[in-house]
């Protein structure tokens, strides 16, 4: 069956979106006898569950004969939509690039008429490298912009702009103009109400006597659709977690697809834990077959993958017997990766695997490849044109018993210039050694090695040295030896299924990754930045020495948790002038940045949003605002008029509210509000006493003030610059000790002297409590963005964690480390996510929210289920691939 068109979109961006432009094509100019206009593939909607999803969509666009792309910066960064435009792009009829239509919905398309190309300049919205030089007039499009975050009313197809655009390429795939087009459509629409009259008064009767029971039946499908997707996601999610330490990779998938089915807090705590779990993982490269090998090699031990990584951490390369890329195993895959840009190299095409036990080694600079491809002959290639240079034959090995055919030993020169290995030659009983030039492969020396088992190793002036070979106190792939950038050694090893590093200096330990097989092939850089593994069911990863999830940021005047504001936009600390220094931690990049001083000793401050203005209490209860280093680094201290600001006790806490122009605070006579541009109190929200923590949402929209009773007040901005009070609920019966209001303003938590969280939905009314409480929490809580979560520090014995919460149910979802124990401050990021100051003024931020977990995964696990896992957990359900864009 041929298809009309094609769609092509962002699903991460564009899915309401393209749905709008689905229905339209299909409906504007359908006949009347017909189900619809036009038969557009789209793949949410056209295609089922499929264990091969690349295949299905590959056969949509062959048999498809216009190409929609709903193109935005989100669709050109796409991988998969790269695929479909680069197969459009090189499609075998030449006349496919006339049927190229285009929908805008975010940034930018410009064509330059002179060079007969996009003007790639100020194209944002199409990929260059792929769209570069394929149009020599310019391809229809319109523009659907503002239509890609309006309501579904404005993309009804209701006579207006929308359905005006959606009708231009409908006319371009129906091959006529637009007022043809439509024109027609105003004649089949004339003729489906004729019939639809004509068949209303019998339809009304039948609909009457099936409407109960086509609604029940609907009702009772779609409730068994519904436990069912929440059973296959506690199912996944269960799997997750209890396979999370023994092989991260495979808890990433089940955890991705988990949420996928349905978010639940079961999901949620499955995200957490594989994000946890793949801390060290830069990247998956291969995927495990889930058996182990069940050949051997020469040497003794299976090998079915093999792992290099170059010294100067520049690339990366591996080879395995079960790769997914190349199944069939024609010609062996040698797959290689540049570790500083993050992309794939070229293949490859080797012609066999390298030898149980064999070589397989990078240069220094990652430019040439040996891997030991027969018996006894090295293979030398260069990685950077993909070529076989030259085999260097070490002995005859093929004559040789199976015990002594594969090299024993290989090293190279620190320049790569010269290369050693030991081997065994026919009728010699002695372990030989040769040294040759890597460059034009001639032997330079050839000696007996002295030993039965050595390890070979060239010295800075490029002299070959043997010794014994020891036995590694690790089983599995060899032990390695690093130095680190400041000069410790760290030795990097296998046990079993897990890598680990060791820092002999600090004496701690430190575990990589983990593995469902046994390691069989460990590699690292020179400085130990970079380890990559493969084991022995064919996984290969690559690992680093920073979690990406976490990015360090600066702390250069080492601000500790006591020195910041209630809001954590400020931070403070007394000078030896008597007055106060303060810093602004305004920008998510650069930490903490000093601003200037204050000429007081303030008792509570708090900044605008924008950083350019902080405001302090002092301890009579008068206000100070402070706007920039102008003045020689002094405060402008504005008096407040009237009794309500001075009253000998004072304020320690005030926030900014609304329109950043006012600071809401707590005084003995209530809550109030002051205006600061005239230093009046323009609100007084309550005038009683016992109101003693207030927080606010991260835009300042929403304000909550709770009193030592256990109950909490929430007040929303208005338009017209005050605070409308718009719930009061009793959140708890235990005294509380902190609040903080979520990024949306749409719930508020409170914890209690139990260290207990509580969490009001502000709209609904409705209080959920923590389900467990962690033990010696600190107090201090925070909400994710997106406000799934609710997270505290706790510490144990040996160190401090972060606790997850689930804000709609109070379940528990776990934890991460954090570092040494003691007090650890939560802030939320200015561009979103977690800052955490712990007490030995570490600063990091990570990413903490449902989004970023499973953007983190589906960059580390973009695989999908197998066959047989998909039929396992989710048979009779559609769920579409978690990381397909």
């Amino acid at each position: 069956m041929q298809r009309d068109a094609f769609i092509s979109y962002s699903h991460k961006a564009d899915i309401p979106l393209a749905a709008s432009v689905h229905e339209g094509l299909r409906k504007i100019g359908r006949p009347w006898r017909r189900l619809r206009a036009l038969n557009v593939f789209r793949d949410t909607d056209s295609l089922g569950a499929s264990t091969d999803l690349a295949g299905s969509i590959l056969k949509e666009l062959q048999r498809s004969r216009y190409f929609l792309y709903i193109a935005s910066p989100e669709a050109a960064a796409s991988r998969w939509v790269r695929e479909e435009l680069l197969f459009w792009r090189d499609h075998p009829e030449a006349e496919a690039r006339g049927r190229f239509l285009i929908a805008l919905s975010d940034g930018e398309i410009h064509w330059d008429e002179t060079a007969g190309d996009f003007d790639w300049a100020r194209t944002t919205a199409l990929p260059a490298e792929v769209m570069r030089g394929v149009f020599r007039t310019e391809p229809l499009w319109v523009d659907l912009r503002r239509f890609r975050a309006s309501e579904p009313a404005e993309r009804a197809l209701q006579p207006g702009e929308f359905r005006d655009k959606v009708a231009t390429l409908a006319a371009a795939v129906h091959g006529c103009t637009k007022d043809e087009l439509e024109g027609e459509d105003l004649r089949q629409q004339r003729r489906r109400n004729r019939t639809k009259n004509g068949a209303l008064a019998l339809l009304t009767a039948l609909a009457v006597t099936a409407t109960g029971a086509s609604f029940y039946a609907n009702t009772q499908r779609e409730e068994a659709i519904a436990r069912a997707r929440t059973s296959a996601s506690q199912a996944l999610s269960a799997r997750a977690v209890q396979i999370a330490d023994i092989d991260p990779r495979k808890a990433a998938q089940y955890a991705l697809y988990a949420d996928q089915v349905k978010p639940t807090s079961e999901s949620a705590q499955a995200l957490a834990r594989a994000v946890a779990a793949n801390a060290n993982a830069a990247r998956h490269f291969q995927g495990g077959s889930g058996v182990a090998a069940d050949f051997v090699g020469s040497g003794g031990s299976s090998s079915p993958t093999r792992v290099a990584v170059s010294r100067d951490g520049s690339t990366f390369a591996y080879c395995t017997g079960w790769d997914a890329d190349n199944p069939k195993a024609e010609r062996q895959h040698i797959h290689l990766f540049d570790i500083r840009s993050g992309k794939d190299l070229p293949v490859l095409q080797g012609n066999g695997l390298p030898l149980g036990g064999g070589v397989f080694e990078l240069s220094a600079d990652g430019g040439l490849l040996f891997m030991e491809g027969s018996f006894n002959v090295i293979e030398v290639w260069d990685v950077r044109r993909g070529k076989l240079l030259r085999e260097i034959v070490a002995s005859n090995g093929k004559d040789l018993a199976n015990a002594f055919k594969h090299l024993k030993a290989f090293a190279l020169s620190r320049d790569g210039s010269r290369m050693a290995a030991a081997f065994y030659e026919p009728n010699v009983d002695a372990l030989r050694m040769a040294v040759w030039d890597t460059a034009s492969g001639a032997e330079l020396s050839r000696s007996d090695a002295g030993e039965a088992a050595v390890t070979l190793s060239f010295d800075d002036a490029g002299k070959v040295h043997a010794a014994r070979r020891a036995e590694p106190p690790t089983s599995g792939a060899a032990l390695i030896t690093a130095a680190t950038p400041d000069n410790r050694q760290i030795l990097i090893g296998s046990e079993n299924a897990t890598v680990g590093v060791y820092d002999t200096q600090r004496r701690k330990q430190r575990t990589l990754g983990s593995f469902g097989f046994q390691v069989q092939s460990l590699s690292a850089s020179g400085d130990g930045m970079w380890v990559a593994a493969g084991s022995n069911d064919g996984a290969v990863s690559l690992f680093r020495g920073s979690d990406p999830t976490v990015r360090t940021l600066p702390n250069d005047n080492a601000l500790r948790p006591a020195e910041l504001s209630d809001d954590g936009r400020v931070g403070y600390r007394k000078n030896a002038q008597g007055g106060t220094d303060i810093w602004l931690l305004t920008d998510p990049k650069s930490g903490p940045s000093k601003v200037g001083s204050l000429l007081h000793a303030p008792e509570a401050l708090t900044a605008s949003r924008d950083g350019r203005r902080v405001v302090s209490a002092n301890s009579v209860g008068g206000l100070s605002v402070w706007e920039g280093p102008a003045g020689g680094d002094k405060d402008r201290e504005l008096t407040a008029n009237g009794p309500y600001l001075y009253n000998g006790e004072g304020t320690r806490t005030i926030a900014t509210v609304g329109d950043d122009q006012h600071v809401v605070g707590v005084w003995p006579q209530g809550v109030m509000v002051v205006d600061l541009r005239t230093m009046k109190v323009s609100q007084v929200l309550r005038d009683e006493k016992g109101v003693d923590q207030l927080a606010v949402s991260k835009d300042g929209s929403v304000l909550a003030a709770t009193d030592v009773l256990g109950k909490a007040t929430v007040w929303r901005w208005t338009g017209d610059g005050g605070l409308r009070r718009v719930r009061e609920s009793k959140v708890t019966g235990h005294t509380i000790r902190d609040v903080v209001v979520s990024d949306d303003g749409s719930k508020v938590a409170v914890v209690d002297s139990d260290s207990r969280i509580s969490v009001l939905d502000v709209s609904g009314g409705a209080v959920v409590t923590a389900s467990v409480v962690a033990r010696n929490a600190h107090t201090p809580a925070v909400f994710s963005p997106d406000s799934r979560l609710v997270m505290q520090a706790s510490d144990t014995d040996t160190e401090s964690r972060l606790n997850f919460w689930d804000a709609a149910t109070g379940d528990t979802l776990g934890s991460w480390p954090l570092g040494v124990p003691g007090f650890v401050r939560l802030l939320p990021a200015p561009d979103g996510g977690l800052l955490t100051l712990t007490s030995d003024g570490s600063l990091t931020r990570r990413g903490i929210d449902i989004a970023s977990w499973r953007s983190t995964l589906c960059a580390l696990v973009p695989d999908e289920l197998s066959a047989p896992e998909y039929d396992r957990y989710l048979s009779d359900l559609d769920v579409s691939a978690p990381c397909r864009r």
